[in-house]
């Protein structure tokens, strides 16, 4: 894609209300059809260009359009796109936006224009600041970067998910958030903090991001550039390809795990512990220094879970009609237990606790570690997706990520015995027993390897009781959670969640302080 956009092309469309009005009534057409638009279950009320933040490389100009989205029966949402100018014979028509000067020019997508991709990686390199009316565009040099390095290439991979991507040099990966908050995305800081200040390995190292700095008000993230990771699937295919040799052996009649299962799980707890212990150093950076559980923040989470299972309780009522036996015995205990959980979440707010809080990857599942190398990488540290910016950043204790992927764990061996053609006509008692053995073997294997490898002279935890405690409450927190997951998209797989909150009731009914 070729662009022909010098300043003086942009000059005349600014002065061109007409070629304006076309592209802002392109917009909606562009967004329902972009898979990174998260409003299509909407209806669109209004559009706006909220914000348009000029980029000059060279003689070449483009534009950063914040695109309002106003919703009927929804909350305003911000989006990202970037705005080139190119020739129509150049046109790629998946990422066109709208036709200008006789249909000659074509206002594109910038993100799939070479020369745009040139311009952010060497403004990167740079470290470059833009300034704006309303702030600077900042464009931070990773500190593993050096002036030797040069653009080579780019490109953009054929589909997009929730965000934009781009590849540099066949060696850095930067990804453009589509969907803006009013805030620093909280992927940047933590992978910029475990990069620079943490030391930790196991991760896209952090090598630059592109932010809107704003007078007065709250930073925008629009990217973020870390290292390539050569990893062809997430460790939920490779947990799900370890289970089929143990589905085979069930039908068979076998209860059979590989000794290498163990050892993947092993090395997954001990990358965990060592994320975790990097996230507690000693640090004067007060949005990563670790912090007790004070009453401002265990007030908090007492409201949060409270609300939570309030909510989650609602959900339920509402779909009763969606629910088969099973799914209606396991929600009534749940409605039944509503108190012991209240009681229990309440402990939070008044029980001695001396363990610290820290920054966590907050949304810790299988699908969020790569498998490379026979080691583990893990991404994607955006947090929690129903969470605010500001949620998303609060400091919890790191027992948390525990619980996200024990009941990862759980919903691997539970979608692969359950929804297997090979059990559909299996006892479901048997079945069962068989998932619970799996999983009780692997959390198990986990939770004491995660523990060895945090070491005798851990900081994060005070002593066992305290363990046992925050890792029911998270893990109870994680299965409520995921009761709303399921119904907003698939109810036939409520019985997942509703099986572990099932599993941590009976344990609150043995728990003793």
């Amino acid at each position: 894609m070729t662009t022909i956009h010098p300043k003086y092309e942009w000059q005349e469309f600014e002065q061109d209300e007409v070629a304006q009005e076309a592209l802002i009534k392109s917009l909606p057409e562009y967004l329902l059809r972009s898979r990174w638009f998260g409003g299509k279950a909407y209806s669109i009320s209004n559009l706006r260009c909220d914000h348009c933040l000029p980029l000059d490389f060279g003689t070449n100009r483009y534009y950063f359009f914040v695109v309002e989205v106003a919703y009927h029966d929804h909350e305003t949402e911000h989006y990202l796109i970037p705005i080139s100018l190119i020739d129509a014979v150049q046109n790629d028509s998946q990422t066109a936006l709208a036709f200008w000067k006789n249909e000659h020019t074509v206002l594109t997508d910038a993100l799939y224009d070479k020369t745009f991709q040139r311009a952010i990686f060497n403004n990167v390199l740079k470290g470059s600041k833009t300034p704006t009316t309303l702030g600077t565009l900042v464009f931070d040099k990773g500190a593993a970067l050096n002036g030797e390095q040069n653009y080579l290439s780019s490109r953009t991979p054929k589909i997009d998910q929730s965000n934009s991507c781009i590849f540099f040099n066949d060696k850095y990966f930067m990804k453009f958030y589509r969907k803006l908050f009013l805030d620093t995305n909280p992927e940047v800081d933590m992978l910029k903090y475990l990069t620079e200040h943490g030391g930790y390995k196991h991760i896209p190292a952090y090598r630059g991001s592109l932010i809107w700095e704003r007078k007065k008000i709250a930073p925008v993230t629009f990217a973020l550039m870390m290292n390539q990771v050569d990893a062809q699937r997430d460790n939920w295919v490779t947990t799900g390809d370890e289970l089929n040799d143990f589905l085979k052996a069930f039908v068979n009649g076998a209860f059979s795990i590989h000794e290498f299962v163990f050892e993947h799980v092993e090395l997954l707890a001990k990358r965990t512990a060592e994320m975790h212990t990097a996230l507690c150093k000693q640090t004067d950076d007060k949005a990563f220094k670790a912090e007790p559980f004070n009453p401002k923040y265990r007030d908090w989470l007492f409201d949060h879970l409270k609300n939570l299972l309030e909510g989650r309780l609602k959900m339920i009522e509402n779909n009763r009609h969606k629910l088969d036996e099973e799914d209606l015995r396991m929600a009534n205990l749940l409605s039944d237990k509503k108190e012991t959980i209240l009681k229990f979440f309440e402990r939070i707010k008044k029980k001695p606790l001396k363990s610290q809080r820290t920054r966590i990857h907050g949304d810790y599942h299988l699908g969020q570690v790569l498998y490379a190398n026979n080691d583990f990488i893990i991404i994607d540290f955006e947090g929690e997706p129903e969470s605010s910016i500001a949620d998303r950043k609060i400091k919890h204790s790191p027992l948390k990520d525990v619980a996200g992927m024990i009941r990862s764990f759980h919903y691997a061996v539970s979608a692969k015995l359950f929804y297997s053609h090979e059990t559909k006509n299996t006892d479901r008692v048997r079945l069962e027993k068989a998932a619970d053995r799996w999983f009780f073997l692997i959390r198990e294997t986990f939770t004491e390897a995660y523990l060895e490898a945090l070491g005798k002279d851990q900081k994060l935890y005070h002593n066992k009781a305290e363990i046992n405690f925050l890792f029911l409450l998270h893990l109870l927190e994680k299965a409520i959670y995921e009761v709303g997951y399921e119904l907003n998209g698939r109810p036939d797989w409520l019985k997942i969640p509703l099986k572990g909150i099932e599993r941590v009731i009976n344990e609150l009914e043995k728990y003793q302080e």
